[in-house]
């Protein structure tokens, strides 16, 4: 896995860790990998592995669309927040092109990413960012050892 730059942090806010990572990668069809690879390794190091898989999902179908539509936009800026409350990923890139839901996806292959965020986030949305664009989901956090 090859990134441009990785800034990973912490701070403590209150009496609960709030953790945050950003990854840049190359806007490559390897992207996807790497991001689920970091997302993984960080919720495990976080307490939040119970999340991994859904996380994984996510934010491979949000990088595989910034890496589809805005690849020659320049790299993929992947963040992921993992709060007492709340575990945040979100995926820019320089493209200003909006993502849309789309309606009925019937007996498509493509098209069905933003869909399933949909489904699985608590919230979720796209806002400007720099020169183009950042889409954006929260996820309940469930750490190890807590109920769902």
């Amino acid at each position: 896995m090859t990134t441009e730059a990785v800034d990973v942090r912490s701070g403590r806010h209150g009496p609960d860790e709030l953790w945050t990572a950003r990854v840049l990668l190359p806007a490559s069809e390897r992207a996807p990998f790497a991001a689920r690879r970091v997302v993984s390794t960080l919720l495990v190091t976080w307490g939040c592995a119970d999340q991994v898989e859904l996380a994984e999902l996510v934010i491979s179908e949000l990088v595989s669309n910034a890496v589809r539509y805005a690849a020659a936009h320049g790299p993929v800026e992947v963040e992921l927040l993992a709060g007492p409350d709340v575990i945040r990923l979100s995926v820019a890139d320089g493209s200003p092109e909006r993502p849309t839901l789309r309606e009925d996806p019937v007996g498509e292959r493509r098209g069905l990413g933003l869909n399933l965020v949909e489904q699985v986030a608590v919230r979720w949305g796209v806002e400007d960012y720099l020169l183009g664009k950042r889409v954006w989901l929260e996820l309940p956090t469930v750490r190890d050892g807590e109920p769902a």
